[in-house]
Order: structure tokens, then sequence, then C-alpha cells
């Protein structure tokens, strides 16, 4: 820390930090827009201006850009002197020369920081006569609008899209007065993080174009701090809503995980909830469909279970929440609860949970991936699965600077100088793949192969690493090189990382990835390892003892079961329709509790309506055991009196307490069933401490959840009566549904519902709230990582066959492997994708050698069959994937998760 003057009063400022990022640490209000936290400083707008005195006699002083001036000792700065406040002012106004003098019907008002700085710089009155220069918009997808007329050059959509996240589609063109951000011609934006365009865009060339019939303004939307459920890594958000609709997610910074940035998935994805809803409980009888009220379904129910002599069966899901998960683990017993995922992902996981308990390595953040100077990513396509962590590894790559800039003076926010020193110099990324993925740009070495050619050159990698000379009998030279090169850049590392997961379902690529991760720890070297699960909760509900569904289903085929029920689990992506059609048979009664209506909801003799995660509470655990939080945005009840949606949680509480009153058991609060859960389970003792109880205040009062700007809500409901209906009270959280409460959340920023600083609207606030509060954040905000509690123990090194490679299958039979893609695979938003945007998304990936013996070409019609199922799908080809090896979209439409290292047969191409 050093001591500087600012207008007369002394500070103690971080001596890392440009004068900018000092000023606003402080919580001072200086305007920029160039200036980025993650993409640093390049002092393009001028508009960060600020006067430096040489010292006490100084009474003249020097303009100076605040982004690029380093912080020294006792330096002497004004912002308030009247050359500053006029210099601001002029660039300001140059600005708008050609901005459109639109704000109170464009659609990003409230949400410009453009706005916010005309304003702080007190410009508001148009002098510039003539006419605009004018742009043609482009078509960028079903995402993203574009408004190039409202652009200020200040050129960090570039430096964040092609800079940061290594987009290739997207460019600037033109010069002086007429410079042009875009394509060079119409189309969908390649990038799995187009939509942080959004934020970073000062003003709104970039806007959300899903909501466009759904659109509020920022002010007008009920907000609410929450967990993206779309993957294992549990990003933080901010969820508005509005007349219970979801109208837009905002990035919630976590400086331990997603801080700045959200993948499309995460940002989009939550449409699905806008259009799959389901309402009402039913009960059904010969096909016939009979809904019901919350009382009467619940007497039903109990009176069945009451008079149930045989086996009562439940199935979890890892997309629903611990405490869901946790309550029907105890109503029917452990020895009656699966999990809910296949056998083989179940051993996945458990290893997984096993390594994160034995505390034998540093599991890092995703903040913490860009500490290291070479990765090594084995069987998993992390853009697509895993797409933030795959985003940080950009960073670690480039991020060369990290690693030399402790020898010079040159500061980190200083991007152009840190560009030139580097020169291009890279850290390390090797990819062990089945085929191409979208971080083979960057890396050195990739290989390709079958699941098996992949093992097979882990193990070879790792006797290299362990000094063996089994490489030496290797006949593959090629290979022998790449393998050597690798093993010795991990051995000279400074920080290696080992990434994997269970994309293949495969026991052995995870132990694989542990006994190199393991071989580099006895070398002395600081290995970090990250395995990444499948979905939100995998790992937490890993935690709660269970059997496996092949288990149940033996049961189900055993023994006379009365009662199967099933927790927001859709067992038609895991199995085919015949295999749960045959178990359906021999059950008398299936209760199913879901809020998305899958075929297995069809099935169901009773179903319970759950609510999704914007309308739920509970708690998640993400792939480092890190134990998160999320809230609802608003009770789906309140507005839609003749439904009962209830948490998941709730329904099973109310089975097993015998509760018919429908306001009872709402009143029954999630910090009641924290406790419960706390009791039955050791290893989520911790829950109470995810976040403040519903008991907390400030200032005596809960947080407000609308901003005081709020309007319309009396009008919202003045079709129905006349009289404003009474807010609803939120037993489960310190949040009112309302804009009553305490507005002061720039002081509790780590749960903030909605980003807001006093004359700061837009969400350019969270740059200046995360560098002010940094040192303020609450532990809750960045979660708890359960199992650091637990002692260091130094697991055997995991067995894996040498001669692990399979005989080559018949001609004309193809092994099937998975590929994902970010919008499509992802189980609840998949229709939405597919459906709604009409995003293209089902191909099989055919080797090309293949594809032409059988004159196969890109966008033909393969038609195959698996099992008894005939399938046809277009073809897309590459020049990577195995001979003999067929690439499908597993878990998703018609392709069960179980077809995962099956055979397709009868390849031909189909003609119509």
């Amino acid at each position: 820390m050093v001591k500087i003057f600012i207008d007369g009063k002394i500070f103690f400022v971080k001596s890392s930090y440009n004068l900018l990022q000092a000023c606003l640490s402080k919580g001072f209000n200086v305007p920029f827009f160039c200036w980025h936290p993650a993409l640093g400083s390049i002092g393009a707008c001028r508009q960060c201006a600020v006067k430096v005195y040489q010292n006490k006699e100084d009474d003249v002083g020097s303009i100076v850009m605040s982004c690029m001036s380093v912080v020294q000792k006792n330096m002497r700065i004004s912002l308030i002197d009247s050359d500053v406040k006029k210099f601001q002012k002029d660039i300001i106004e140059l600005m708008m020369l050609n901005h459109p003098h639109d704000c109170p019907v464009c659609a990003e008002g409230g949400s410009c920081h453009l706005q916010d700085m005309t304003v702080l710089n007190k410009h508001h009155i148009r002098r510039y006569i003539f006419k605009k220069r004018i742009f043609k918009n482009q078509y960028l997808g079903p995402l993203i609008s574009h408004n190039m007329n409202r652009c200020i050059t200040c050129y960090r959509c570039i430096r964040y899209y092609k800079d940061y996240s290594g987009g290739k589609d997207f460019g600037v063109y033109g010069s002086n007065n007429k410079i042009y951000f875009g394509r060079l011609e119409d189309g969908f934006l390649e990038s799995e993080y187009s939509g942080n365009l959004i934020d970073i865009c000062p003003t709104g060339v970039f806007t959300d174009k899903t909501n466009i019939n759904n659109f509020h303004r920022k002010w007008d939307l009920q907000y609410t701090p929450s967990i993206c459920h779309n993957c294992s890594i549990g990003c933080n958000i901010s969820i508005g809503e509005r007349l219970g609709k979801v109208c837009r997610i905002d990035n919630r910074y976590n400086l331990s995980i997603n801080k700045y940035f959200l993948c499309d998935l995460g940002r989009f994805g939550y449409n699905y909830i806008n259009y799959n809803k389901v309402y009402q409980p039913f009960e059904k009888k010969n096909n016939i469909i009979k809904f019901l009220k919350y009382s009467k379904i619940i007497s039903l129910i109990i009176n069945i279970f009451r008079n149930s002599s045989n086996k009562i069966l439940g199935i979890g899901s890892d997309r629903a929440s611990i405490e869901s998960n946790t309550l029907l683990c105890q109503l029917v017993g452990e020895k009656n609860f699966s999990n809910g995922m296949l056998p083989q992902l179940n051993q996945c996981i458990s290893i997984i949970t096993k390594i994160l308990k034995s505390n034998e390595f540093i599991i890092p953040s995703i903040s913490e991936i860009k500490n290291y100077d070479v990765i090594l990513i084995i069987s998993e396509d992390i853009t697509q699965t895993a797409s933030l962590a795959a985003l940080a590894v950009r960073q670690a790559i480039n991020g060369f600077h990290s690693f030399i800039l402790k020898d010079t003076s040159i500061p980190s926010w200083n991007s152009n100088a840190i560009k030139n020193i580097l020169q291009n110099k890279k850290n390390y990324l090797f990819i062990i793949q089945g085929d191409k993925s979208k971080l083979d740009d960057i890396s050195n070495i990739n290989y390709y192969g079958s699941i098996e050619e992949q093992l097979q050159f882990c193990l070879l990698l790792l006797d290299r690493i362990n000094n063996s000379s089994n490489l030496f009998s290797y006949q593959n030279h090629k290979i022998c090189k790449k393998i050597k090169f690798i093993a010795k850049i991990l051995c000279q590392a400074k920080k290696p990382l080992i990434i994997s997961g269970t994309s293949y379902n495969n026991l052995n690529i995870l132990k694989i990835s542990c006994n190199i991760a393991r071989s580099l720890k006895k070398r002395g070297l600081p290995v970090g390892l990250m395995l990444f699960p499948p979905a939100a909760n995998s790992i937490g509900i890993s935690l709660i003892p269970s059997i496996s569904l092949d288990s149940m289903f033996n049961i189900i085929n055993s023994n006379k079961v009365d009662i199967l029920i099933i927790l927001e689990n859709n067992l038609h992506k895991l199995y085919e329709a015949t295999v749960i059609n045959k178990i359906f048979e021999k059950v008398n009664k299936i209760i199913v509790l879901d809020h998305y209506n899958t075929k297995i909801v069809n099935k169901s003799d009773f179903f319970l309506p759950t609510t999704n995660f914007a309308e739920s509470s509970g708690n998640i655990l993400n792939y480092e055991g890190r134990l998160q939080r999320f809230f609802k945005v608003y009770n789906p009840n309140f507005y839609k009196k003749k439904i009962y949606k209830l948490e998941g949680w709730r329904w099973i509480y109310a089975i097993l307490n015998n509760i018919k009153s429908f306001k009872l058991i709402q009143s029954i609060s999630i910090d009641k069933i924290i406790k419960f859960c706390s009791k039955k389970n050791s290893y989520f003792k911790y829950l109470k401490n995810s976040s403040p109880s519903a008991k907390f205040r400030i200032n005596n009062q809960k947080i407000a959840r609308s901003s005081l700007r709020y309007s319309g809500r009396t009008a919202m409901f003045a079709d129905i009566n006349m009289h404003e209906p009474k807010s609803p009270i939120d037993v489960d959280s310190m949040f009112s549904f309302s804009i009553e409460g305490s507005q002061q959340t720039e002081k509790s920023f780590s749960f903030s519902p909605f980003l807001w600083s006093p004359n700061w609207n837009s969400q350019q606030s969270l740059y200046k709230l995360s560098i002010q509060s940094k040192n303020q954040f609450f532990l809750y905000n960045e979660g708890i990582l359960i199992f650091k509690k637990y002692k260091e123990k130094h697991l055997s090194n995991f067995f894996i066959k040498k001669n692990i490679l399979n005989k080559k299958i018949s001609v004309n039979s193809f092994k099937i492997i998975p590929y994902y893609k970010l919008l499509g695979s992802e189980e609840i938003s998949h229709n939405y994708f597919v459906n709604i945007l009409k995003i293209k998304f089902f191909y099989a990936v055919l080797n090309r050698t293949d594809a032409k013996k059988m004159n196969i070409y890109n966008n033909d019609i393969l038609q195959f069959q698996i099992n008894d199922n005939i399938f046809k799908f277009p073809v897309k080809l590459s020049s990577y994937i195995n001979s003999c090896h067929i690439g499908l979209p597993v878990g998703i439409g018609n392709i069960p998760m179980i077809f995962l290292n099956k055979i397709a047969i009868k390849l031909m191409k189909y003609n119509i």
C-alpha cells in the first residue's frame, strides 16, 4: 500500500493499481470507457482524465489519463479541478456527436454506461446540428442484437472477443470516423462467450435478443442472487423477473469463480423457464388426467404410503438440490434410494468425490487456473462441458506475463506493453481428445484417438514421467516424440495442471489423470487437478448414501414395488424407452416431481410440479466441493393463485410430516430443512453457513429485491383486482419480494440482488464495486469448500490394465463416442435452443475416410441402427475422429447415455 493525496486528502491504495483503479477503490466517481478490470488499460477513450501535481508547490499540474498512470508514493492528484471537468465534458460531447439521442426510448436506457457517464459529466446540451454517421447493423445470430450507431469506439468488444476469449469471426474494420465492429458477413457469432459483449459494451451496440418480447427496464425487474445450474462450475448470477417471467440473467461477481464473465449457456439458457412450465399437480387413471388441489393430492399420496405393504423406492437427481435429495433419501430409506446416475457415471463421481475428500491435490478454482503455466487436458472438451474453465485456460496460456513481469517494471494492467514485451510467448497446453476442440488453436500438441488409444497414450506418458522404459518398446515414433516432449515440459513446469472429466463415463480416464498428477506431485511440483462432473449437483448427491440404478432395477424386477418416486430425473436421458417401460410396468404407483415436462411426467400416476432454480431456494456443490446457496426470485403461486408449485424438498417434507395445508407447507422455511439435513449427514453440517439465515437484517430490514424506481406495481394486477395485492413473504431468505426493505446493496455486495451504485446504474458498476469491495466480501459469497476441513490423505496409485487396446470391430460396425455442444447438450435448456431458437445441433460425426467408402459427404443423411432402433442424422465429417467410430449427441433426444461406447451398425446413406 502507498500513500497518495486526492484533492488534499490522504488515502492508502495498492501500488499495483493504476490511478483509475486507485480512485475507484476509494469510492470516487472517475468516468471511464475503454478500461476494464479483466482487459487492462489502453488509454483510448481519453475519458478518465485527472490532474497530477509534481509537488506541494505545483499549483498548475498536468492532465493525464488515470488508467495509464502508475500509482506512486506521495502522489498528488485532483479529480475536481476545473480543467479536468472541462476536459471530461468535452470528450463526452465528442463521443455524443454521432450517437443517437434516443435515451428515453432506447432499450439500453438505465443499463447504459454512456448514459451514466454523460450525466456524471453534466453534459446535457446538444450543439451538433449536422448529419450523423449511420451504419448498417448486422445479423449476429438469435442471441445478440447489433446496433452500430451507438458505438463510441472504445475498442472493448474487439479486445474482449478476439484477444481475451479467442474468437475468430469478429473484427474491427474501417478507419478515421468510420470504424466498424462486426463480422465480415452476417452470421451466428461462433464464440461460446459472445453474450459477454452485452456487458462489455458500455453503450447498447450489443443487446440481448432473446428477451426482445419479454423486455422490461432494469429498474422494473425484481432480482435475486443465484447460482447457474447448467454445469458443475456453479457461476454466480443475478436473476431478473417481472410478472412471473424471467427476463434476464446478469453476471454476479465471485472472486473465485466467474468474476466478470458468463458463458452463453449460463446467460441465455434460462429462457426454457418461460417456455416449458408445468403448474398443476394431477392424478392419472386409465390415461385420464385429473388436476387436483394441493390438499387432495397430498391426502391421496399419504394414504397410498400408509397402505403400502411392499417396497417404496426413490430416484434422486444431480440437478436437484441437496435438500430435496436428502429428504427423498429420508422418505424411502438409504437402501431404497438411488442418486439417479448410470452405474458407470456413479463410479466416476465416486472416485472424484474420493479424491476431493483426500485433500491430496490442489483443486483450483476457475479464477486460479490462470496461475498455471503448463496444462494437460485429458479426454474432456471443456469448452462445451465446463465452458468458463476453457475461457480461464485461454488466460493461463496467454498469461505468460504473470511469470516474467516480476522481473520488469511493467504493471499487469498495461495490456499493450505486455503484448509488446511478450512477442507472442505463451505457456504450454496439451490436449488428448477424441476429436477437434475449440482450444486446439492455442495448444502445443494435440493427440486424437479412440478412448482406448487415449488411455494408452496417457499410460505411456505416465511411464515416461516415472522414467519407465516401456516407451522405448512402443512402435509409433511420432507418438513417442509427442509423449517425450509433453513429459519433459510437465516435469519442468513451475505449476502444472491436469484437467479431465466424465464425458466418456470412463473410470480409467479419471484414474490415469489422478496418477499423472500424483507422479508430478512426487517430483515436488505444486500440481493442480480438476475433474469435472456432468451436472450442477453431481458432487452433492454423491455424498448421500444410495444404491445404483442397476441395483434398483433389480429390486423392481425381483420384488413387488408399490411406489416409485422420481425426483427431477428424466430416465429417458439415460436408458432406452423399452427398458424404462418394462420397469414402470412392474411398479404399482409412480410419483414424479419435476419442473420440466418430460416423458417421465406423462407416464406418472401422480405428478407434483416442482419449482425450477429461479423459483427455488437450496444448496448445491460444484466440482471442487464448493457449497453455494441459490435463492428464488419470485413465488410462482403469487402470480397464479390456482396453481400449486413447491420446491421438491417442500413436497417431500409434506409427505413425511402429513402436512395437508398448502399455507402451512409454504411457511416451512429452508433453515429448518437445512438443520434437518445437517443432522442426517455429517458432510452437510456447513449448509447453514452457505448464506445468512432468513433472520438476517440490515438496519432491522430485509434486503429489497427491487429498486426504489420499480414502477407499475399497483397497475400490474389492475385487470384482475383494483386493490393492490400484498407482496408475499419470503420465509426462506433475508430478501423481500418488493421495494420495501434495505436498499444499501453496495454495503452488502456479496449478496446484492442487483447491481447498483450511486450515479452508476449500468452493469459497469460491477467494475467499481468489485474493486471497492474486495476487502469487504462476506465469506459466504465465495462459497464454502467443505472438504478443506478434512485432513490430507495420500491415496495409492489407481490400478489400470496396461493392455487396454481393443480388437478392431467388424466392418460397418462403429463404436459410439459422445460429442457435446454448449448450446444444446444440456438437458433442460435443449428444447429452447433447438426448437425455439432453431439452432442446428443434431448430427453424426464420421471420419472422412470411412464416409468416402460409403459415398457419404457433409450434410448427407446417414441412417444407422443401435440395438433395435433406427436413426437418421445429418453427417458432419472430421479428419480427427478415429476410423470405425461415430460421434453422437448422447443423452439428448432419442440417444440415451447408455448408448455410450455401444456399437452402431448398418450405416448407409439415406436417400430421401
